[in-house]
């Protein structure tokens, strides 16, 4: 018997475009949280952050639910979330949630690492997986603590499923994978994609690179940064929409945009666009502008 670690570096999906294919792979949901993980030593309960931050305080009501739900020494790898009225984890009201409301939290276990003195990261994913599914014992939708169901049919139709029902993507797992912290290609995700309307409020066109627009999100009548976007639009249109903003150049930013973006030529907040991003991201990631629209 080992003594229990205080903490475990997390194994880090690679991103892929789309999700690998054959019976070596199971897949899951990828649920739009904080990674955690829950230490279970006695009759305490620890829940760490991806970086090891000890976040107990902020998650009582799952760790109390986690003690009462595995009899065992153990330590757990999941997802923290919260939820949408339809079930859909809401990345925007996770941080107030946490801070105000954290009976609304909900854990998703989707790794067992070590359980009573014994380290499991040498089993099969499988096997880890499906002994985590027995300690945790029969579904129970009203806890705050669940365990992560895998598919282990055909990756792409996994995801088109997960497309539809508007969720952030999936994790794919290599079945014999033994767990290993950081970055790691036996975990693959696969991250859909969504459009959303934004304001321009700045563009920056340097040699060499391609160019791309500053946009913000309208929130409250107040805008936020969200980061940048290439516009994947006709030449003619481009042609039109750089000279509409040589035409709205203003003096500088009226909103706060943050660093890295000194060479940005700021506009006033008039031009909005379509913009297609990845789901499940506080910043645009991988942004294209779809489509600008024209004021009226």
């Amino acid at each position: 018997m080992e003594a229990q670690p205080a903490f475990i570096p997390p194994c880090i999906p690679t991103q892929v475009d789309k999700p690998p294919e054959g019976d070596a792979w199971a897949h899951e949901i990828k649920y739009d949280g904080y990674r955690t993980q829950i230490h279970l030593i006695g009759r305490k309960a620890h829940g760490y952050t991806r970086n090891g931050h000890d976040w107990s305080t902020k998650y009582g009501p799952v760790l109390v639910a986690a003690r009462e739900t595995v009899r065992c020494d153990a330590i757990i790898d999941g997802e923290m979330v919260v939820q949408d009225e339809t079930g859909r984890s809401d990345f925007k009201k996770l941080a107030t949630a946490i801070r105000w409301e954290n009976a609304s939290l909900v854990f998703y276990a989707f790794d067992l690492l070590w359980v009573d003195g014994s380290d499991l990261r040498k089993l099969r994913c499988d096997e880890r997986r499906s002994r985590l599914e027995i300690l945790m014992g029969a579904p129970r939708p009203d806890l705050p603590i669940q365990f992560s169901q895998s598919f282990a049919g055909a990756g792409f139709e996994f995801f088109a499923a997960v497309e539809r029902m508007n969720l952030e993507g999936i994790v794919s797992k290599r079945k014999a994978s033994i767990y290993r912290g950081g970055p790691s290609k036996d975990w693959l995700k696969t991250k859909a994609y969504m459009t959303g309307e934004f304001v321009v409020i700045g563009y920056e066109r340097k040699r060499g690179e391609a160019p791309s627009l500053l946009l913000a999100e309208e929130i409250n009548a107040k805008l936020r940064y969200v980061g940048r976007a290439i516009p994947a639009i006709p030449p003619n249109q481009r042609d039109e929409l750089w000279q509409a903003l040589e035409f709205l150049h203003t003096g500088g930013f009226a909103t706060p945009i943050g660093s890295g973006n000194n060479g940005a030529v700021p506009v006033q907040p008039i031009l909005k666009v379509m913009a297609k991003h990845l789901r499940g991201e506080e910043k645009l990631r991988h942004a294209t502008v779809t489509q600008v629209l024209i004021p009226r």
